[in-house]
């Protein structure tokens, strides 16, 4: 009896194997049918299998399933927990199918019930967009670290996107995490952004968050390059080269410039915006109105080189104004007795001078570029204080139809 009984355990163990192993043996159909009910745990292990199996292990839409089914075990709430890789399996997914049907030319697809067919890229768009929308979500209620994390996922989802990355380095200033604040700029800089902003914050978080001052030269230097004739990152250049005590250095570097290449305009704009800010940093009264003078003579000699130089005349412009606004701020500061009423008096024919000076300036300025605000606003303002009420209103309506 006992051999019986022994006999009879193995034949139901044989059985079982035999059956098990039929059981496992993966069918494509079965995956996708899985995953589209939402069976995604059962559809998940079916998958697992499907990729070391030797019929299914080489056939793009494997892998392709497995893409969508991670994707799905990532993005259910329901599903928190299943797998620790999810999105990473997803997208290793994606690309191994895309390397394995690399010569074939269609999108590969599911439909849904009712037949419409709904492409990978479609669905990747979507996963990228899921990952996104959570990280602005985090980002508006200033939960930045799970921003960042969010953020960053989405850029594995779509790695030449820089919106992602971009944003990604926004969150971590916010959350002053500078290290990583950085590498997603310099990220997004390498995937070939050529925005201005990316740089100016660069700037600042390695300059002001990092301290790293001749590293932020270096990225305001190759930013210039880019823009040559911006305003703010030749200030910026300048600022740097202040605090490390090379404006001299500076100064001379760009004198010996201009003798080189006299009809630069560039170079002689970055030497104006040197004196200023020379100027501006000095205690001694002297020498920041000798500063001022020699911004105005560089500026001038910009313009002169290049009477089209936007940025020239915009600067001679601001000195021409805050020279109007030292006297109208005093004469403001005045109150109503005889002697403030006589000095006030006084005053007048001083700031109607310094107005009759600044005007033309800023219509020149205007004249070269009429859609920047600022100058537009200047210039009413001008036309207002010199009792030109029809050039007021006329630069009004353009302001009104730019708001």
């Amino acid at each position: 009896m006992k051999r019986v009984f022994i006999l009879l355990v193995f034949a139901l163990i044989s059985t079982t194997i035999t059956y098990a192993q039929k059981e496992i043996k993966p069918k494509l159909g079965k995956i996708e049918s899985l995953y589209k009910k939402g069976e995604l745990i059962e559809a998940k292990e079916i998958s697992d299998v499907s990729i070391s199996y030797e019929k299914t292990m080489n056939n793009p839409k494997t892998w392709y399933l497995r893409g969508l089914i991670y994707m799905a075990l990532d993005t259910s709430a329901s599903m928190v927990g299943v797998t620790n890789d999810a999105l990473q399996t997803s997208i290793s997914s994606f690309n191994k199918s895309d390397a394995l049907s690399e010569d074939e030319d269609k999108d590969p697809f599911i439909t849904d019930d009712t037949g419409m067919p709904t492409t990978k890229t479609q669905q990747i768009e979507s996963y990228w967009g899921f990952h996104y929308n959570k990280a602005a979500t985090a980002f508006g209620e200033k939960d930045y670290i799970n921003s960042i994390t969010s953020f960053n996922n989405a850029a594995l989802i779509k790695p030449y996107d820089t919106n992602s990355v971009i944003n990604a380095g926004y969150a971590a200033v916010q959350a002053k995490l500078y290290d990583k604040a950085k590498s997603y700029f310099y990220r997004a800089i390498e995937l070939g952004s050529k925005d201005k902003d990316i740089r100016l914050i660069l700037i600042y978080v390695v300059a002001t968050g990092q301290n790293l001052l001749e590293e932020s030269l270096v990225i305001v230097r190759d930013a210039r390059v880019l823009f040559p004739s911006d305003n703010e990152l030749a200030r910026q250049e300048i600022n740097i080269l202040i605090q490390l005590d090379k404006s001299e250095e500076a100064t001379l570097n760009l004198v010996k410039a201009i003798e080189a290449e006299p009809n630069d305009p560039n170079l002689h704009f970055t030497l104006g915006i040197l004196h200023e800010e020379i100027g501006l940093k000095s205690d001694s009264e002297a020498e920041k109105a000798e500063r001022i003078e020699l911004a105005r003579k560089a500026y001038t000699a910009a313009v002169n080189v290049d009477p089209t130089y936007y940025n020239g005349h915009y600067n001679l412009g601001v000195l021409a104004m805050t020279e109007v606004n030292i006297y109208i701020k005093e004469q403001n500061a005045l109150g109503y007795s005889k002697a403030d009423l006589k000095k006030s008096d006084e005053l007048e024919p001083i700031i109607q001078e310094k107005l009759s000076v600044a005007l033309p300036l800023w219509e020149k300025t205007v004249l070269l570029k009429d859609d920047e605000l600022p100058a537009l606003e200047t210039l009413a303002y001008l036309y207002t204080m010199k009792k030109m009420y029809d050039q007021a209103e006329s630069i009004q309506a353009k302001i009104d139809a730019l708001n």
